[in-house]
């Protein structure tokens, strides 16, 4: 459920919890009916969705990678022990060497969120104060090939729901960019932009899922 955030230095809000087993959000007594990644998938073709699917599974599918990095991640942010399968060393290794983590202050890691207007539901990987004194919020994508990783694009719709969502909860918290920390193998790449910019592309993001909605 709340898991972690008793280490995050941001008060969880209250009352929400994550059920990790089915991916979905509670608010008091309330489930929310969807989450923030489920907006955004939505979007894509069927094809798409096909070939995402296809990658998934097995233990160098993409789910097994994410979740590992992820976790690597979170708890090198938090100064734990790394334990992970060896076979993921090459996104490892120039991951917690990135630039972006040196020296960092942590603020939060897997901190969840909510929108109750939208009935929505999401959690960012992580809010930094990087050691030049700037608020960052990040979400970290892995890619199983350096050319994929120069294919990647950034996360922006998503930190945009974040970013929205951390200004109703925590509207005294700044936030100065929002990254998008692209984990491959030998190589870790780091996308930055607006908040302004990722808050827009997630309006735009809301009003087609909508739009979506009312043609069902």
């Amino acid at each position: 459920m709340l898991g972690n955030q008793a280490r995050n230095k941001m008060k969880p809000i209250k009352s929400l919890a994550f059920y990790e087993q089915w991916h979905k959000y509670r608010l008091e007594t309330e489930w929310l009916q969807r989450s923030v990644t489920q907006v955004l998938g939505s979007s894509l073709s069927d094809d798409a969705k096909a070939n995402i699917m296809r990658y998934k599974d097995g233990p160098d599918g993409w789910a097994a990678r994410g979740q590992a990095l992820h976790d690597v991640v979170e708890k090198f942010l938090q100064g734990e022990q790394l334990v992970f399968p060896e076979r993921w060393t090459d996104w490892v290794d120039p991951l917690i060497e990135c630039e972006l983590f040196e020296n960092c202050e942590v603020i939060a890691t897997e901190y969840r969120l909510c929108d109750q207007r939208k009935s929505l539901g999401g959690s960012f990987d992580f809010l930094i104060k990087h050691r030049n004194g700037k608020i960052v919020l990040g979400d970290v994508k892995t890619v199983s090939s350096q050319s994929a990783a120069r294919r990647r694009k950034p996360a922006e719709e998503q930190l945009g729901a974040y970013a929205a969502m951390l200004c109703d909860h925590h509207p005294a918290l700044p936030i100065d960019k929002c990254v998008t920390v692209i984990s491959a193998p030998n190589e870790c790449k780091v996308i930055e932009q607006s908040v302004d910019q990722c808050l827009e592309s997630w309006v735009d993001s809301w009003d087609k899922y909508q739009f979506m909605l009312e043609k069902w």
